[in-house]
């Protein structure tokens, strides 16, 4: 047998054994594509073996990420932070090796996976940050950022809407680093993908602008390190087509029965039988010793890129200083990005947005983004940042497309690759699209800004469909996003400085309507909820966004009545939730009743009323019509809101 044969029959046997010892686990692929990983990091991944977070490093996606246990086999074969150990306690709580590998929790993991599809979206992500970096920074004979975006998936997948989403826009771009390398086991869960699949995939791919490269016998290490070695030296973005066993060498090859099932102690003994390894445990030291001469290769080509960065320092002096800035990116006052004269304006949040987004392009070279075909409608759009394109890497609007799921899982990998918030943008009634984006940024703490114009009713005459009335609560049901819904431009602007502040993701509640400016001066904004004007007694009024120009209305006519009025704005209610128990009580505590005013059906104001407390708010989808006609149906108008005030003092 020889070496590189052994090393893939280890791999094969340690994922396994993994797998088997946890007792739960996806052994189906974690053996069959063995082959293709390992000529992969052996051949072509270059990385920094003591730095997981080097810059010009290759990056390597596994969107199929249940494909786990051989991915950290890997790690742990080539010294890539993950110990015998670590393979002990995989699939067990607080380890390195979870069940499908996060982004955060173990080193050279370079993003979350396991939902099919998103994978590929935010390897597409990545390929685009790079073209980005290298279109601004590299010079001639000192290409410092030249780095491939691998991604390893499956025929799931590729099934996903998200995954041909995002390979479309790639092949648009030419996006040439970007390589997929596709185990065509033609297995799912259910059984043979012609079950439910039966499209010719080269075809497909070649029709999208990819570079199609096949190969018949995905079992092969020389033919798989070949593919690879060819598609690197594509104009357009590839996808290898590798065709293998699944579960190959078990007593279950080519049968959806492995693709997630562990073998039993008498099975795997017998798997190592057939491997002609009886006595396997462990990593030979043969093996170790075969696959570290990649990592010293590593090492040799990362002196090789130092030297050539010290001569980019001496022959281009201003281009290495600004990418040396644009790494170490500075700080900046983001309440002074605006001038106070516009503070006090009057203007929609959607305008108040691109205000805010142009200072961001002009002063934070890493920012980033675009919409999903929308930018005229929602504002995020920064005209003289450029339009970025295949004939234009260096441009900073992206144009998605109407891929709105896509749009947002190619931002969390753009994120990650510039190590910076981005923003991507569409109607807010169209977030149920992005949910799944949403959550995976949460999970990993990547700082994207999703930003949502036309937030409630108010948006009119399009009808039912392009009014939000539950989208604020299911974005609130995300744990760790902040959901910002701002009175004004200045409320707009201290979310602005809570979002940039950290790594939670955050996602803006815009208005197309032109909103009063009556936040002006205040107080505790950054808190997440504040009194804003009156005093405590018969009633506390709470709301965001568009309704707190409509509480303080509410206020001054209940004043003229008798009724003693405070209100209380809550931009965030994530954030307020976070401030002290002294703090919360202080504002939503007092009056004898409380009074939630928002144009939505989210229960999460819930926690902060009694039964003798009231919700004005929205039960039932939208209408087709102008926005004080809905007002009026809705009973969002002065004279309504009060009515029910007054009904409830009474009681």
């Amino acid at each position: 047998m020889n070496i590189n044969q052994k090393c893939i029959n280890e791999l094969r046997l340690m994922s396994a054994s993994v797998i088997s010892n946890a007792k739960s686990g996806h052994t189906g692929s974690s053996v069959g594509a063995v082959p293709i990983l390992f000529s992969l990091f052996k051949d072509h991944y270059f990385f920094n073996p003591n730095d997981s977070e080097f810059f010009a490093r290759d990056r390597f996606v596994l969107s199929a990420g249940h494909v786990s246990a051989l991915y950290y086999s890997l790690l742990n074969l080539f010294g890539m932070g993950v110990s015998d150990d670590d393979l002990e306690k995989f699939r067990r709580i607080g380890s390195k090796t979870p069940g499908h590998p996060e982004f955060g929790k173990t080193k050279f993991v370079e993003t979350s996976t396991g939902p099919l599809g998103q994978g590929i979206a935010n390897a597409v992500g990545m390929a685009i940050g790079q073209t980005m970096v290298a279109a601004r920074y590299n010079a001639q004979k000192a290409n410092i950022i030249d780095n491939y975006t691998y991604c390893f998936c499956g025929d799931g997948c590729l099934q996903e809407g998200v995954a041909m989403e995002a390979c479309s826009l790639a092949g648009t771009l030419k996006l040439k680093k970007l390589i997929l390398l596709y185990d065509a086991n033609n297995i799912t869960i259910d059984g043979k993908v012609s079950l439910s699949n039966t499209e010719n995939i080269a075809k497909k791919f070649s029709a999208m602008g990819f570079n199609v490269i096949k190969v018949k016998n995905g079992n092969s290490y020389f033919y798989c390190t070949r593919a690879i070695a060819k598609a690197k030296k594509s104009k357009q973005p590839t996808i290898i087509i590798f065709n293998t066993t699944i579960g190959y060498g078990t007593a279950y090859a080519g049968s959806e029965k492995i693709h997630g099932m562990p073998l039993s102690d008498k099975e795997l003994i017998e798997y190592k039988r057939d491997l002609l390894m009886p006595n396997f445990t462990k990593f030979t030291k043969e093996v170790k010793d075969y696959c570290f001469r990649s990592v010293r290769y590593n090492k040799i080509t990362l002196e090789k890129w130092k030297r050539m960065y010290c001569l980019y320092e001496q022959t281009h002096p201003e281009l290495c200083r600004q990418f040396e800035s644009f790494i170490d990116e500075r700080e900046i006052d983001v309440l002074k990005l605006l001038k106070q004269d516009v503070l006090k304006e009057d203007m929609s949040t959607r305008d108040a947005n691109q205000l805010i987004l142009k200072e961001l392009m002009a002063k934070l070279p890493r920012f980033v983004g675009g919409t999903a075909d929308l930018a005229p409608s929602v504002k995020a759009y920064v005209k003289d940042a450029g339009d970025y394109s295949k004939n234009n890497y260096r441009g900073r609007n992206i144009h998605f497309g109407i891929r709105e799921h896509a749009m947002g899982a190619i931002c969390n990998g753009l994120s990650l690759y510039l190590e910076s918030p981005v923003f991507c943008s569409t109607f807010m009634s169209f977030c149920n699209y992005m949910i799944p984006p949403m959550r995976m940024s949460a999970l990993m703490n990547v700082p994207v800004l999703y930003e949502f114009s036309h937030d409630s009713f108010r948006v009119g005459q399009d009808g039912a469909t392009h009014q939000p009335i539950e989208q604020l609560g299911q974005m609130r049901l995300i744990p760790n996003l902040n959901v910002f819904r701002p009175a004004d431009i200045n409320e707009l602007l201290h979310c602005y400085k809570i979002a940039l502040a950290g790594d939670t993701p955050s996602a803006f509640a815009l208005s197309r309507q032109k909103l009063s400016n009556v936040t002006y001066g205040a107080k505790n904004i950054l808190r997440g909820g504040y009194v804003l004007a009156g005093s405590k007694g018969d009633v506390s009024l709470f709301a965001s966004g568009s309704e707190v120009a409509l509480a303080l209305q509410v206020a001054q006519e209940l004043k003229t009545l008798g009724i003693k009025c405070e209100v209380c704005s809550f931009p965030c209610l994530e954030v307020f939730d976070k401030q002290s128990e002294t703090y919360k009580n202080s504002v939503i505590n007092g009056s004898k009743h409380r009074v939630v005013i928002e144009a939505s059906n989210d229960t999460t104001w819930f926690k902060f009323l009694s039964p003798n407390d009231m919700m004005i708010d929205i039960h039932t989808y939208g209408e087709s019509g102008t926005e004080e006609e809905l007002e009026r149906h809705f009973g969002f108008t002065v004279n309504s809101v009060v009515k029910k005030i007054k009904t409830l003092l009474k009681k």
